[in-house]
């Protein structure tokens, strides 16, 4: 079974989309599929990355890069493959799409971002009809070719059905790492109480709503707050953290740096109001994080609270900050929770999830 995995920027480690994209071709070989990649870098099919006018300064602070088609490769990766599966939604995508439908391949697609993801960094984009314009575009350009579309929630399949999109709609998780389900996590939960918060500096991302609950909640000066990330709104955060009783740390840590810090870490904080799935709250929680998570229509990462404790309104940092003070005040409570979380987290295992979408693209050949 020969696989053609189409990605832009496959060796991104700081990509939630690229990270998922290089769990599932591991796990897919695992299970004995051939497997080649299309993308810009050391892969089997490289292209060269295209810049982008106007935006390739935004597009560099935000750590991400995009593919430039060139119809020589992937012609030659779409006619070595027996199934296309697009993970961008992008012109590299568009291309080796059409091509493959062409030749009567079959195609599948995994839905990673949301228009506002992209949108929500530029402000002035971020207008109801822009983002809807580009909706239209993946459901008439990126989408159009595939047979099947991995979901990642149910809440991404509802918005995609609300936008029409007419392909077969399979949700699938992208799976947690068995290596943050092995993390080993600390029991003593109120010695060196720690909140971490895991994601890119950027304003979909709305570490703001953490700083300013930190503001008030009434056991601030007593926790230890981390924000594990990078981008643009570095700056920003820092003239923040002078605002708080007991200074955060703020920088990027390698997915190793972060097992060991969430196997210390009391509770991680998800604040992003647009998010497909949201895998580092996801991880955080497997290794025995609680997770508080911002609820939002955009949000689906919300849909893994256990309970009403492990989710606030998004943007409401008063309810966030109520619910830090829940967890710091019943220890017993947030030890059993964590228990419950990191038991639930291995149903979410990415050998588990790589094996559904395994049969979710065999499967769209007989369709």
């Amino acid at each position: 079974m020969k696989i053609l995995i189409v990605i832009d920027d496959y060796h991104n480690n700081s990509n939630g989309m690229s990270i998922s994209t290089q769990r599932f071709v591991k796990e897919f070989k695992k299970l004995g599929c051939d497997v080649r990649v299309l993308a810009i870098g050391d892969v089997s099919y490289s292209l060269p990355e295209m810049k982008i006018p106007f935006f390739a300064k935004l597009i560099a602070q935000q750590g991400f890069h995009f593919a430039l088609p060139v119809r020589k490769t992937t012609l030659k990766a779409v006619q070595w493959a027996d199934y296309v599966h697009l993970d961008t939604p992008f012109p590299i995508g568009w291309q080796a799409g059409h091509l493959a439908k062409k030749m009567g391949k079959t195609v599948t697609g995994t839905f990673h971002i949301y228009p506002q993801n992209m949108t929500a960094s530029v402000p002035i984009l971020n207008q109801k009809w822009i983002n809807n314009l580009i909706m239209f575009v993946f459901k008439k350009i990126s989408y159009k070719n595939c047979d099947v579309i991995q979901c990642p929630t149910a809440k991404v399949k509802r918005n995609l059905q609300k936008y029409h999109f007419p392909q077969k709609l399979v949700v699938i998780s992208n799976g947690i790492a068995q290596a943050f389900i092995d993390n080993p996590h600390k029991t003593d939960t109120q010695q060196d109480f720690t909140i971490l918060c895991i994601g890119r500096f950027s304003n979909e991302k709305d570490q703001y709503t953490l700083f300013r609950a930190m503001q008030v909640c009434k056991y601030a000066k007593n926790i230890n707050l981390i924000f594990a990330g990078q981008g643009p709104l570095k700056d920003k955060f820092e003239a923040l953290a002078k605002t708080l009783p007991r200074k955060p740390i703020m920088r990027y840590f390698n997915s190793k740096q972060l097992r060991k810090l969430e196997a210390k870490s009391q509770l991680v904080v998800h604040c992003a109001n647009v998010e497909v799935e949201g895998m580092s709250c996801m991880e955080a929680f497997a290794s025995g994080c609680v997770p508080i998570i911002a609820s939002s229509d955009l949000s689906s990462t919300a849909s893994y609270s256990l309970t009403k404790n492990n989710q606030f309104k998004a943007e409401d940092y008063h309810e966030l900050a109520k619910r830090i003070e829940y967890w710091y005040e019943h220890p017993l409570e947030l030890g059993n929770m964590s228990k419950k979380y990191q038991t639930y987290a291995r149903s979410l295992n990415v050998n588990k999830c790589a094996k559904m979408a395994l049969s979710m693209i065999r499967s769209a050949k007989k369709r």
